[in-house]
């Protein structure tokens, strides 16, 4: 995606170009400074009769073949006093099939047109939008014309040069959310633990940071029979993958940890098989923490960052754990596998008590598709959010607020931790049926972490899925989380 922004007047136009102004559903018409005097007065009459009305969603499209670009599309941003970037954000992601049907290559976004307009949003919407995952389709035929570079129109003063920036971050965090969404889309033969390592190495070699593999020898020399478990019904051995980003000038060390089951059958405990294809989503955490070190690594905040990624295949090989099993994590507590569907948390607790114990972070947060009962609970539109520190919970929702990649939070009291208390060993990876499974989920993985600010971050609704939101397709991964996790690390960097 080429960005350039730039002031009223400067804008290069051609045949391909769509001149986007936004309308307010409650106020006058604002058309800006880029728009023509026939085309605005066009539009003004479409407004006074009721055809664009300023709604929210609502996206009108007026060719213009007699101006210097080829249309206007009018994007509707509901009442002034209820709108947020999100409603931005939405509008930009319909806009999106109107590009595409009128072959539009060049979107030119006039944010001269309302107050202060967060046009991130827009880029934010047309970027991820447009997505599609198309690798393994048949390439031959012509392609779809697609956005491929964006012009934000701003007046000219002391805000453009922070607006440049804050547009170009947009840009490149979106990439890794695009990149994300592949690794997560990609199927299991072709994303494996093995596969996600090597992606994880490419990222080292991008961008300067150090990577680290354990293989299952060296897990198991540390004691991490928790997460080994895991893979043993698999002829896909597991890895452990750690990327670390430092500063000289940092003065604090986040660590971000991501669920990286591959494929999840569910084990002996095995899944039911109408939308086991959906399993290969079990490694969205992974893909959302990836994508988010990523985006650190390139645009290089003052903070130190440590990524850990505990990867996976959760299969039933003759080998495969089975129901009533024991093992023992790197912090030495001993957990009874009652449910071998339940082992994204036994690979989590390994990676957190490893990394508490070896970088000793400020914080930790894990991202995973850790639990049906957050879908139940919350549909596809948030993701829970449950931690030990009231503190990282506001700074959380802050960042999710900004990224429009909502949370939710939920209660980690103690009278849930006993509900998970073992018979035979210290915990059991499952609580009572049907008994708050999302909270259960946590409070095993808040035994690892010690007293480290923490929070979990339960994704399983929000990584794919989710219905009526314009810019994530439901077929496809959602790439939640990158955005979220950048902007909590950014936020950070500058406290």
């Amino acid at each position: 995606m080429r960005l350039h922004v730039m002031g009223p007047g400067q804008a290069a136009y051609c045949k391909a170009t769509a001149l986007v102004i936004t309308e307010f559903e409650d106020g006058e018409p604002q058309f800006g400074d880029e728009l023509q005097a026939a085309d605005a007065e066009a539009l003004r009459g479409l407004c006074e009769r009721g055809v664009i009305t300023g709604k929210a969603g609502e996206a009108y499209y007026l060719s213009t073949p007699g101006s210097a670009y080829a249309g206007v599309l009018v994007l509707g941003l509901g009442a002034y006093a209820g709108f947020n970037a999100e409603a931005l954000r939405r509008g930009a992601g319909s806009a999106c099939a109107i590009f595409k049907r009128e072959r539009v290559s060049h979107a030119v976004f006039d944010g001269t047109s309302g107050d202060a307009l967060p046009v991130e949003a827009f880029i934010e919407g047309v970027m991820l939008g447009q997505y599609d995952f198309t690798a393994h389709k048949d390439s031959s035929g012509d392609p779809p014309v697609a956005v491929e570079e964006m012009t934000v129109i701003a007046t000219e003063g002391e805000r453009m040069e922070a607006l440049r920036e804050g547009c170009a971050r947009t840009v490149q965090i979106c990439r890794n959310a695009n990149w994300a969404r592949d690794l997560a889309n990609a199927p299991a033969n072709k994303m494996t633990p093995t596969t996600l390592a090597v992606q994880a190495e490419e990222i080292a070699k991008e961008t300067g940071c150090t990577c680290q593999i354990l293989n299952e020898s060296e897990m198991a020399a540390l004691g991490m029979e928790a997460l080994i478990g895991v893979s043993k019904g698999s002829a896909e051995e597991a890895r452990l993958i750690f990327l670390e980003y430092k500063h000289d000038e940092a003065t604090q060390t986040l660590a971000i940890v991501g669920k990286g089951i591959t494929f999840d059958t569910g084990g002996i405990s095995i899944k039911p098989a109408d939308s086991m294809h959906e399993m290969k989503y079990d490694m969205c955490g992974a893909a959302a923490v990836l994508g988010a070190m990523r985006s650190v690594c390139q645009l290089k905040p003052k903070i130190n960052v440590v990524c850990v990624v505990p990867s996976s295949e959760n299969k039933t090989g003759a080998e495969a754990q089975v129901p009533g099993d024991i093992v023992k994590a790197y912090n030495g507590k001993t957990i009874e596998v009652h449910n071998t569907d339940a082992e994204g948390r036994l690979v989590l607790a390994d990676a957190l008590a490893f990394t508490v114990d070896k970088f000793k972070p400020d914080a930790i947060v894990d991202a995973a598709t850790l639990t049906g009962a957050c879908v139940v609970t919350l549909g596809h539109y948030a993701a829970g959010l449950m931690s030990n520190n009231d503190d990282l919970t506001a700074d959380l929702q802050l960042a999710a607020d900004a990224s429009g990649e909502r949370v939710w939070p939920f209660p980690v009291w103690d009278d849930y931790t006993k509900l998970i208390e073992g018979t035979h060993a210290d915990l059991c990876n499952i609580g009572p049926r049907a008994e708050a499974g999302s909270i259960t989920a946590a409070c095993f993985l808040k035994e690892f972490v010690g007293d480290t600010p923490w929070a979990h971050l339960d994704i399983a609704g929000t990584a794919w899925g989710g219905k009526h939101i314009s810019y994530q397709a439901p077929q496809h991964a959602s790439g939640y989380g990158v955005r979220l996790l950048t902007q909590w690390i950014l936020n950070q960097s500058q406290s």
